[in-house]
């Protein structure tokens, strides 16, 4: 049986609606997974209409159940119109936020195995009365869920976690520890695994210049890191390292020859973000991981700059739905 997947069209004042109508015209698209679409009925038809494809969705039950063609979840916010494209403004943060919140609602009901959202924008979650750095803290609070989670960055050739994520560079070494060094390794273990990796390789990278050079440039890498790679291989989740970060991804990506990696964890937000953009700008997605259920969304942003011309790539969207399925069939399976 196909997951059925909760698909969010996003920031209405972005190029979610638009990308969202492209995945709906493909046929992949539908023969991996049933589709709950989370939107206001204009914004998905305003959507469909810059992307210049049209595709039947009808209106679901109160109660959806699967069914061949995608259907419109009846929400709140069903009916809503007239956002503001290409500008950060209350109205769609607070589209998003309840519109967040419907998905994960679908999901804690077992009506949808996976949740797949379309850019969001921070600033506009903000606006529309989030408090918290991000969406992910955001899920916690609607689930009231206080365990392990984590966001990956996903390429067709690589999957990437960080140790410490949105904090200031100057904070990364005092968060680091031996316990979360482990953690994380033991997270992106399971993710991989998840979406069908069986002996996931995984690579981790050192935090300072030169991999520290014996000490001369910093000790994080003898006194936590490998000490934490150590950890985590005691507790049956193995891995490589700490490599110098500079050539980390270049040993990672080397799939010929029986070489490379499935999964790299990095230290720091940029340190994996500048080679998963330059590695796959465009397709690349994030993976929500740890929560009760899967969450996956393009890695890129809302590109207002580009709203309603018709020109947005849907690559990325489409990665993120056919991924959402594949752990939404994974998820399932386990339940």
């Amino acid at each position: 049986m196909k997951p059925t997947v909760a698909l969010f069209t996003g920031d209405p004042s972005g190029i979610g609606p638009e990308i969202v109508a492209k995945v709906l015209a493909d046929p992949e698209v539908h023969a991996a997974a049933h589709l709950l679409i989370i939107s206001s009925r204009p914004v998905l038809d305003e959507g469909m209409r810059v992307a210049g494809v049209r595709t039947d969705v009808i209106d679901a039950e109160a109660t959806p159940q699967p069914r061949d063609r995608p259907q419109l979840v009846q929400w709140e916010h069903v009916a809503d119109s007239g956002f503001e494209s290409g500008a950060v403004n209350p109205k769609s943060g607070r589209f998003m936020l309840d519109g967040l919140a419907q998905g994960l609602r679908l999901c804690q009901q077992g009506i949808a195995d996976a949740m797949c959202v379309a850019p969001l924008n921070k600033a506009a979650l903000r606006a529309g009365g989030m408090k918290h750095p991000d969406e992910m803290h955001y899920f916690c609070e609607v689930l009231d869920y206080s365990g392990p989670c984590v966001e990956f960055n996903v390429n067709d050739k690589l999957w990437t976690s960080r140790v410490t994520s949105h904090v200031p560079h100057k904070d990364v070494s005092g968060l680091l520890s031996a316990e979360r060094i482990a953690h994380n390794i033991a997270l992106l273990s399971q993710g991989l695994k998840s979406a069908g990796f069986a002996q996931p390789r995984i690579a981790v990278c050192g935090l300072n210049p030169h991999n520290g050079d014996g000490g001369a440039f910093g000790r994080d890498e003898i006194e936590v890191i490998e000490p934490g790679v150590k950890l985590a291989a005691s507790r049956g989740f193995p891995a490589d390292g700490p490599f110098p970060a500079d050539t980390t991804f270049v040993r990672a990506v080397k799939k010929e020859d029986g070489g490379g990696y499935d999964g790299v964890l990095t230290m720091y937000h940029d340190q994996g973000q500048i080679a998963m953009k330059l590695l796959s700008f465009g397709h690349g997605i994030t993976v929500h991981y740890g929560l009760p259920m899967p969450i996956t969304t393009p890695a890129h942003g809302t590109a207002y700059d580009i709203v309603n011309r018709g020109i947005a790539a849907s690559g990325a969207m489409k990665n993120a739905l056919l991924t959402a399925a594949r752990m939404g069939a994974s998820a399932r399976a386990t339940r």
